[in-house]
């Protein structure tokens, strides 16, 4: 099954943008612990917590949509990259997590002394593999995403 362009472009941003998200959502957390975001939560509503501000912080923790969006995108990150052999990591370090990114995908199918078409066999794997386990594809289509082969 191949990921719809819009589907494996949002997943590819989520793979680029996975160590700042990471850093992120500490801030976040750190932000609301510290009673920093006291003002709006994420529906847009003005808030204003009186008395239990222990029993407020825990709530807008737990809440949160960005912190669950946040979380949501790096265990499915975590969840494949964990799964994935030593090869196709190489691959998702060299094109997504390189900063700045030195190689075309070329110079990585290269540098892996694999194809361009298997590289970007690979690609589409691990971005289903994310996408599946974000929710954003059919559960049944994991069978296509092969990590070992």
């Amino acid at each position: 099954m191949k990921l719809r362009p819009e589907v494996k472009a949002y997943v590819e941003a989520e793979l680029r943008d996975y160590h700042q998200t990471k850093l992120d959502l500490i801030e976040l957390r750190e932000d609301i612990a510290a009673g920093h975001n006291k003002e709006s939560d994420d529906s847009g509503v003005v808030t204003h917590r009186i008395g239990r501000p222990t029993e407020a912080k825990a709530l807008a923790l737990i809440t949160n949509k960005r912190i669950k969006r946040m979380e949501q995108a790096i265990k499915a990150i975590e969840i494949v990259t964990g799964e994935l052999t030593e090869e196709k990591i190489e691959l998702v370090k060299l094109k997504y997590w390189q900063r700045p990114r030195r190689l075309t995908d070329a110079g990585i199918a290269m540098e892996l002394r694999v194809d361009r078409r298997t590289l970007y066999r690979w690609s589409e794997a691990v971005c289903l593999a994310i996408a599946i386990e974000m929710g954003l594809v059919n559960e049944t289509c994991h069978k296509h995403a092969t990590f070992r082969g």
